[in-house]
This record gives C-alpha cells, sequence and structure tokens, in this order.
C-alpha cells in the first residue's frame, strides 16, 4: 500500500479546513422525483438528516434512485416535490432553485470527469474560487502525493491517481458537503482496497461531510457511519452498519447485505429481531449462513435443537458452504472446514446470533 495518507506526510493540515461541532449540515425532506418520459418514479418522499462530518453510505439495487438523489442534492436534477436545507439555506423547495455552482457542495462522478485536454493542475485549479484556495490545494497535493503528476494529462496516470486528482480538484473549493457517485467502481478489487483506504484517511483529515452512492456493500459498511437504503426510491432504513446488518428493516434490506435465510417467525420465535415480508404475508427473521453452528461444538446451548440432511456442499476459502434440507425447508449454512462432512450427512444445528 503506498504511504501518502501517512500522518507524517505533510503535518495535520494546520490550512484553514472546516473544522466543525457536531451539527445538522444536511436536511432533504420529502424529496419526490418523476420523469416524465417514462413516468419513471425515481424518488418517492424521501428524508433523511446528514450532520456535520457525517460519512453516509447510500445504496440499493439497481434503478433504486441512488445517484438521483445525489444529482438533485448537487442541482443537477430539479425534484417535483420536497425541499433541501443544506448549511441552514434552502436550496431547494417549491419557491427555491439554487443552481449547481452557487451550492456549497462538490461532486465526484463515477468516471471521475477529467477533462482530458487540461493537464492534472489545470484540472484541479479549474473549480470556482479554487484560485482563492491556493495554500490549501497545494498541501492536499502534497498530501496525496500527486505534486509529481502535475503537467500530466488524465489519460497519462492511472486510475487511482486519477480518483485522487477528482477529490483534490472537488476539495479545491473547500465545499460544505462533498458528493461521491459510485468513487470505487472504476477501479480493480487489487487497487480498490488500497485506494478505499486512502480515501478514508483523507476524508478524516480534512474534516468533510460525504454522502456516497455506492453498490458496493463492503464498500458502504468499511467506510460510513451511517448507511441509507433506497428501495424502488424509498428508503427503507437508515442506521449504523453494523445496526442494519443485524437488525435488517426489511427481507430486502437483509439480502442486500449479504447471504441470508429468512425464515419463519412462528417457527424461530427465540429470536428477538424480526420483521414482517409482505411477499410472504408473515413475521419473518433473518439467519446468516455463519451464525448456524454445530451442536457438538458447543453441547451446552440452550437454543433449540435444527436437525437436516446435507444437499449439497461447496468448499469457499475456510468454510463450507452447505444447503440443508430440514424436512419443513432449506437452509444455508457455513461451517469451519475443520469438520468432516459430505453430501446426504445427518446435521444438528443451533443458531448462535450474538
Amino acid at each position: 500500500m503506498h504511504d501518502w495518507y501517512s500522518p507524517d506526510s505533510v503535518g495535520l493540515f494546520k490550512l484553514p479546513f472546516r473544522e466543525y461541532q457536531m451539527s445538522e449540515l444536511l436536511k432533504v425532506h420529502n424529496i419526490s422525483k418523476t420523469f416524465r418520459r417514462n413516468q419513471v418514479h425515481a424518488l418517492k418522499n424521501v428524508s433523511f438528516e446528514c450532520d456535520k462530518q457525517d460519512v453516509i453510505s447510500v445504496v440499493g439495487a439497481s434503478g433504486s434512485g441512488k445517484s438521483t438523489l445525489l444529482r438533485i442534492i448537487a442541482g443537477l436534477e430539479i425534484p417535483n416535490e420536497g425541499e433541501i436545507i443544506l448549511e441552514d439555506n434552502k436550496i431547494n423547495s417549491s419557491e427555491v432553485f439554487l443552481s449547481p455552482e452557487k451550492r456549497n457542495c462538490s461532486l465526484v462522478f463515477q468516471d471521475f470527469a477529467l477533462f482530458p485536454n487540461m493537464s492534472v493542475r489545470e484540472n484541479i485549479f479549474f473549480g470556482k474560487n479554487a484560485s482563492k484556495n491556493k495554500p490549501m490545494i497545494e498541501e492536499l497535493i502534497e498530501f496525496t502525493r500527486i505534486k509529481n503528476l502535475l503537467n500530466r494529462y488524465p489519460h497519462e496516470i492511472s486510475g487511482g491517481q486519477q480518483q485522487r486528482v477528482a477529490l483534490v480538484r472537488a476539495l479545491s473549493i473547500n465545499p460544505s458537503l462533498l458528493l461521491l457517485d459510485e468513487p470505487l467502481s472504476q477501479l480493480d478489487n487489487e487497487l480498490k482496497h488500497q485506494v478505499r483506504n486512502e480515501l478514508i484517511h483523507l476524508i478524516k483529515k480534512v474534516g468533510a461531510t460525504v454522502l456516497m452512492v455506492s453498490h458496493d456493500i463492503e464498500d458502504a459498511m468499511y467506510m460510513a457511519n451511517k448507511v441509507l437504503i433506497l428501495n424502488d426510491g424509498v428508503v427503507d432504513q437508515i442506521d449504523l452498519p453494523s445496526k442494519i446488518f443485524n437488525l435488517p428493516s426489511s427481507s430486502y434490506v437483509a439480502r442486500l447485505f449479504g447471504k441470508t435465510n429468512i425464515l419463519p417467525f412462528n417457527d424461530f420465535s427465540y429470536i428477538k429481531h424480526h420483521f414482517f415480508d409482505k411477499d410472504r404475508n408473515e413475521e419473518v427473521v433473518s439467519v446468516r449462513p455463519h451464525e448456524f453452528k454445530l451442536n457438538h461444538s458447543n453441547p451446552s446451548s440452550k437454543n433449540p435443537e435444527i436437525k437436516g440432511k446435507v444437499l449439497s456442499i461447496n468448499a469457499i476459502g475456510a468454510f463450507y458452504e452447505i444447503l440443508i434440507d430440514t424436512g419443513k425447508f432449506e437452509l444455508l449454512v457455513h461451517i469451519d472446514k475443520v469438520n468432516q462432512i459430505k453430501t446426504a450427512d445427518d446435521l444438528s444445528l443451533y443458531i448462535d446470533k450474538k
């Protein structure tokens, strides 16, 4: 991993980046958007609040309205209803529309949107009022280790370097809100993990408030202190990443965050957290594959025994992914490879929700 974000790189940003006390920065209230051409209801009464120095990830299935929400906040789309307040200033309502260049926010596009005919330096200083923030920008350039790239053009630098340039350009106007649209989607897996750590460190260093769209749940959970789930244009849940993973509000949210078993609450009433499933018209629980344990591994477990027969088994890394038939429903289970298991074996399991 590169060390451009090392604390010793250039000190601790003594120049005038925003210093915030935790308080509300952005308020989105009942925002709705319908695209008239195809009558797609992209957003429906979306409301949430963002405190200063929050990093909120917006996630959801394709077409759930994530990028539309970001574009509305940036002023690139006009909502049909609702209002948006940024830094106590109304920037969207039925009476008010503040143009994008007058909003104190910066949007980094999915493809970074660097001007191909401009050098890195020209790209960075292209932003409004960037020339007034030259000392701050120079420090950002040092901090992100792109000083040796300033005379190159976008096609002459790597994807990770392009992302750094796009971020420095976005931060060059010292915005109150940074909007990131799929910031890591253009990078391969190896580079993505490196850049993700670098991006987190940069956000913390400058004290940025960030609203980030991501299709990658791992990125969303790793980078954000809050996650907002959009489902067909509606906010399904907003909470801490760990709470959403462990306490999903719906089957949609549970499945969005990885493999899970959606099971009838009536059969697992000892599990505290449950929710209503509209498709099944019943209360259900979400049990992750790793939450099933073999009974012999903890014979003192007080949780009810679940018996089943192994239908299939696949080796995945350090564990087996096993499909089990209980006679009433099938379960997807992850069991450590230290256990010798084969197809048609009878297993005794229990659920361990820590």
